[in-house]
């Protein structure tokens, strides 16, 4: 069955300095009051589809098919966007509802961007440091640790703790499921028609889910944003807080982006950026980048799904060959 495939694209310029958040939002929560989903549906448009690019590139496909017919990718799903044409140069099972891993917290940070207070100071309780999934990514803030939300932002966009984006949502709204509401709320004014998030931080859970076109609409809207471009090019970060013995502390946390890391490379003539990991059971090996090349275009990848994270890396780079080939 045919359908069409908008894969909305912003050019370079949009994503550098795109429209921001109204002052009067801003101003709204910058005292931190808690937010609700019906606040960020009342503050939508819907007539202006605040979650799409004015110019759209539209392609029709059936459902489950790729837009090269080969078998270089292998993955779950994949995505390639060139920004500054809004051209989908590749696209795989865009709209297939797959577990996002730690791909969820975009639209953690996408909130915390728009609603929140960078400088607010948050009071680790254990609830938000609490897990039941063995393995799981935290950054390792303890209960009564005072961290203010910027350095929380940033240790969940580059080091990925699961820690610190559970305690985003919590501070923002209260607990978890009032959060997972308004993520559910802030999607769909972006249009991001096929996620439904339980959590802040993209453990597996049962209706936990998204698409890859979903995830290039809250990954564009972030990247209208400067502290999370900062965030993602990071290559560590370094953290100051308060103990909760009120001691000043301090850790640096490495970026798990493997390009950065220097265990691979990507293909010659393209540049990485930055951008987002995530790797659960269900979800497998994710990431999605923001690169450019030598001629100064620029891009959105996305792969969904891989096995492993050497999987994820190579599916990857095969992606990014489609730079040179276009």
């Amino acid at each position: 069955m045919k359908r069409g495939i908008i894969a909305a694209a912003c050019c370079t310029a949009m994503l550098i300095s795109g429209c921001q958040p109204s002052s009067g939002l801003l101003n709204k929560y910058s005292e931190m009051e808690l937010l609700t989903s019906s606040d960020v549906l009342s503050l939508v448009d819907p007539e202006k589809g605040e979650g799409y690019a004015a110019d759209l590139a539209v392609v029709s496909v059936s459902d489950n098919e790729a837009s090269i017919s080969d078998t270089t990718i292998t993955t779950d799903a994949a995505l390639l966007i060139q920004t500054n044409t809004q051209e989908a140069l590749y696209y795989k099972n865009i709209y297939e509802p797959l577990a996002p891993a730690s791909l969820t917290k975009l639209m953690t940070g996408l909130l915390v961007l728009k609603y929140g207070n960078m400088d607010d100071i948050v009071t680790i309780t254990e609830e938000m440091v609490y897990t039941d999934v063995a393995g799981a990514q935290m950054a390792g803030f303890a209960a009564g640790d005072q961290v203010s939300v910027r350095d929380l932002f940033y240790s969940m966009i580059v080091y990925s703790g699961n820690d610190t984006s559970t305690a985003l949502g919590i501070h923002m709204s209260g607990s978890v499921e009032e959060f997972a509401k308004l993520m559910n709320s802030e999607a769909a004014s972006l249009g991001a028609a096929n996620t439904h998030f339980v959590n802040a931080c993209g453990l597996d859970e049962d209706g936990h889910e998204t698409c890859a076109y979903d995830l290039y609409l809250m990954f564009n809207a972030c990247m209208q944003y400067e502290d999370f471009r900062n965030a993602i090019s990071q290559t560590s970060y370094t953290v100051n807080y308060t103990s909760a013995s009120g001691a000043a502390a301090s850790k640096t946390l490495p970026n798990t982006n493997l390009y950065f890391t220097g265990d691979y490379t990507p293909p010659e003539g393209v540049h990485i950026f930055g951008g987002k990991t995530g790797t659960t059971g269900a979800a497998g090996a994710c990431l999605i980048l923001y690169t450019t090349d030598d001629g100064e275009n620029s891009y959105i990848s996305l792969i969904l799904g891989g096995d492993d994270k050497p999987e994820l890396y190579q599916q990857m780079n095969s992606l990014l060959s489609m730079i040179q080939k276009n």
